[in-house]
């Protein structure tokens, strides 16, 4: 899932401000003041041109995650569609009057963008599996089943009467298209590997839900059909719809410094969609003139069903906490293995490795594989020892370490046998590029040392050997043989030169 973001800064930002702005008086201009059809559909539009922008610009914020982009993209084209259809309807209603139905290129179009963000969200892959799959499932079935009581109530019922299949058809196919949308969100939300933030995407199932629930708003405020408030609560939809998709471009850009902490391990969404049936129950008693036998049972189904979801939702946060310090001494424990190891393999002044890693990774290594092997041993290390100390020794294997490791390659292993003696595996490397890297070793730690406050000079004599993994110890023998060798004739011929 894409970062998240600190409420502060999405209060501050401009877009999400304007789109504040227009929220409030989008209900006074058209309950209070003229208002009007092709108004509505010309805002409608408009907004369909920002999701098409802002999905484009998602699609920039992603580039480096294909399926995210392709989500994105899609959206896009819907808001195209949508722009397209709603475009067409305003100018209809503009020639024509307020009366106009709409007509068969807007349905067309809704119908194709819904059908593509269908495909889109059911499509998009999710990371959970087994037991974790299905408890998925099940709060989203648990969600959507409330949706579809609500659709049931205030669209689909109303319709049964209605004298024309047509009507009855649409209302049917617009509430199905609307369920179906908002189960392929809520798959996405609940399993964590959603394209869009869970405020996001929360967000935009409740614009998405609210243009099928749009003339709920009607029944509930003045108990029947009102186009004026029909208009406002579609054109409240479509906007809380853009603004989701501004909340994603603000969280994809100014990111949350926490967002490493592991997501909760449950969801509340199926218990607020328990909670909303319980009080579409309420209303529905109250429209139909419930009696008091009614009432009581009502009220005792309400208060079970509220002390059931408290318990489990308690039971649900002592999980999470348990699991959550659990995840913790895991992870305490995981990183106290890693110091532990690298301690047993890897030298405690140096850093380099140590003669442990060393069998180790010629043991991961084709036996029958080519490589050569340094060995090194630092003239003159003893004479700043007795002069300067041993604590002028040890920086000075220090630096000498970082250098030798500064000379190999990435899959080159620098190691230290002991006292100021060292040697490289070279894998897959020949003796003429292992004697090339020798002289390269021997001028990097013949250099000055800036040590204890003095200027030291040591010489380094290396020795070469070339063969495989299996005759590590016959290496590493021919190797040490070779480096005593130059080491001696070069004494050899600093005496004669004396």
């Amino acid at each position: 899932m894409a970062p998240r973001l600190s409420h502060g800064a999405l209060a501050r930002d401009p877009v999400l401000l304007a789109m504040a702005v227009v929220a409030v008086a989008v209900p006074v201009w058209f309950l209070a003041g003229p208002g009007g059809a092709a108004l509505s559909w010309g805002i409608q539009a408009t907004l369909d041109v920002g999701i098409m922008l802002v999905a484009r610009r998602l699609v920039a914020l992603n580039r480096y995650d294909k399926m995210t982009r392709r989500f994105w993209r899609g959206l896009g084209v819907a808001g195209l569609l949508c722009a397209v259809g709603d475009g067409t309807q305003t100018v209809l209603v503009a020639v024509r009057g307020p009366g106009t139905p709409i007509s068969l290129v807007q349905s067309c179009a809704v119908v194709c963008a819904m059908t593509l963000m269908m495909v889109l969200m059911l499509r998009h892959p999710i990371g959970d599996e087994g037991r974790l799959r299905l408890r998925l499932w099940l709060d989203a079935a648990t969600v959507l089943a409330g949706v579809a009581v609500l659709l049931w109530y205030f669209s689909i019922a109303g319709q049964l009467d209605n004298a024309r299949i047509a009507d009855r058809l649409a209302a049917a196919a617009g509430s199905v298209v609307m369920l179906v949308i908002v189960l392929g969100a809520l798959k996405l939300i609940l399993s964590g590997t959603a394209p869009f933030t869970r405020l996001a995407g929360v967000a935009g199932c409740i614009g998405v839900s609210g243009t099928a629930l749009g003339s709920a708003a009607s029944i509930v405020i003045v108990g029947g059909p009102d186009p004026r408030v029909d208009a406002v609560t579609s054109l409240l939809s479509c906007l809380l719809t853009v603004a989701s998709l501004r909340i994603q471009e603000v969280q994809l850009r100014r990111p949350r410094e926490d967002e490493r902490r592991g997501r909760r391990r449950f969801s509340l969404m199926p218990y607020v969609a328990v909670g909303v049936t319980e009080l579409l129950l309420v209303y529905a008693l109250h429209m139909a003139g419930a009696d008091a036998r009614l009432w009581g049972v009502a009220g005792g189904v309400l208060v079970i069903t509220g002390l059931v979801v408290t318990r489990q939702v308690i039971a649900f946060h002592d999980n999470d906490r348990l699991l959550t310090d659990l995840d913790r001494s895991v992870l305490e424990l995981r990183e106290l293995h890693d110091e532990l190891r690298h301690q047993a393999t890897h030298d405690s002044l140096t850093g380099l490795a140590n003669r442990a890693l060393l069998a180790e990774h010629m043991s991961t290594l084709p036996p029958a594989g080519r490589l050569s092997i340094l060995v090194l041993d630092l003239d003159g290390f003893k004479q700043v020892n007795d002069r300067h100390g041993h604590h002028a020794g040890d920086e000075l294997l220090v630096v000498a370490a970082r250098r030798l490791a500064a000379c190999v390659r990435a899959e080159d292993l620098a190691v230290r046998l002991g006292g100021d003696e060292f040697a490289v595996v070279l894998p897959h490397t020949d003796a003429a590029r292992a004697g090339h890297l020798a002289d390269e070793v021997t001028a990097a730690l013949s250099r000055p040392y800036a040590v204890a406050g003095t200027v030291a000079r040591v010489g380094a004599s290396v020795g070469v050997a070339t063969g495989t993994p299996a005759d590590l110890d016959a290496l590493l023998r021919d190797a040490d043989t070779e480096m005593y060798r130059i080491k001696t004739a070069r004494k050899t011929a600093a005496v004669a030169t004396a």
